[in-house]
């Protein structure tokens, strides 16, 4: 698929996690070798740092609750090894889940972001998409309350608040999760003044998740937050979400500033990322050179980042 359809059919890409389209588990499968992130709590809350989890390898979490989000996503809530306890994770982190399938040999490794806050203390949630023969979202949406799950913080990308004036973030499917987690992180960091533009892309508007959530920023902080919705097929002409690709117009049209961004983050499935930045390289886990849309914009390899 050589364009951007706003809706791509994510269902049939089961290379991705279901939470996060990130390869990173790729390449441990072919290197052994894994990626941590650094466990912290909010720098300015001391109470959290007291509470923070801390991370030695895999840790065992129970599912505390699951509800079922649409047709294909479930929101899987899990308890911390104590209820006073708190992720401390820092943005942009996942959790590298770890199983090995009846039968099997060889373990799965599949990440994905928490939605839930950071320094909530006692549990941690997920809205998991479900692929058709995918290993790691089919073990998630299996379980049941009670059942166990391992977990591992595994960071992508350093953010430091201020570090750039403004940012673009184009997200498709449950590629959204990392661009929900950062863009919560700093619209809630009263010294982070940060602006972000969002365009996220779904098959229909039933797929848009955490839609509430980005309504609410977009309300909340009008000077630093703007979003577009595009899908394939709109449930009705009038719906405010747009429809159709993913477009230099739309990227013109979410801008809070006159001028490029500072930083544009792309995560969703591979043909998405290909339209817009160009192909990831080496089973997905490397940047590789910048193409498609952002590159026809003028931007460089430096300035985007492909999930």
């Amino acid at each position: 698929m050589s364009a951007l359809r706003a809706g791509i059919k994510v269902a049939g890409l089961t290379t991705l996690s279901a939470s996060v389209a990130y390869s990173g588990y790729q390449y441990y499968n072919t290197t052994n070798v894994l990626f941590t992130a650094h466990a912290e709590s909010l720098p300015s809350d001391s109470k959290a740092a007291l509470k923070k989890m801390e991370w030695k390898g895999f840790t065992e979490m129970k599912l505390q609750s699951a509800e079922q989000v649409n047709h294909n996503v479930k929101r899987l809530t899990f308890a911390l090894p104590t209820d006073d306890s708190t992720t401390g994770l820092l943005p942009i982190t996942s959790l590298l889940t770890r199983h090995t399938p009846e039968g099997a040999w060889i373990p799965v490794f599949r990440p994905y972001t928490p939605v839930s806050d950071n320094d909530v203390s006692g549990t941690v949630t997920f809205m998991v998409k479900r692929y058709e023969g995918g290993k790691g979202s089919g073990k998630m949406h299996s379980l049941k309350p009670g059942d166990s799950m391992l977990f591992k913080p595994l960071q992508e990308l350093e953010y430091k608040p201020n570090e750039f004036k403004s940012m673009l973030f184009i997200a498709g499917g449950s590629g959204i999760t990392p661009i929900y987690q950062l863009t919560r992180s700093i619209l809630r960091n009263p010294e982070d003044k940060t602006k972000i533009s969002l365009i996220y892309a779904n098959n229909t508007e039933e797929d848009i998740l955490l839609r509430k959530e980005f309504e609410e920023f977009e309300k909340q902080y009008p000077d630093r937050f703007k979003k577009l919705f595009t899908v394939s097929k709109k449930s009705s002409a009038d719906s405010d979400v747009e429809q159709g690709y993913v477009t230099r117009e739309m990227i013109k049209k979410v801008s809070l500033d006159d001028g490029r961004v500072g930083k544009v983050l792309c995560s969703g499935p591979p043909a998405m990322i290909e339209a817009v930045a160009g192909k990831k390289g080496f089973l997905g886990f490397t940047q590789n050179s910048l193409g498609g849309i952002l590159k026809e914009l003028g931007y460089d390899k430096e300035e985007v980042h492909k999930f």
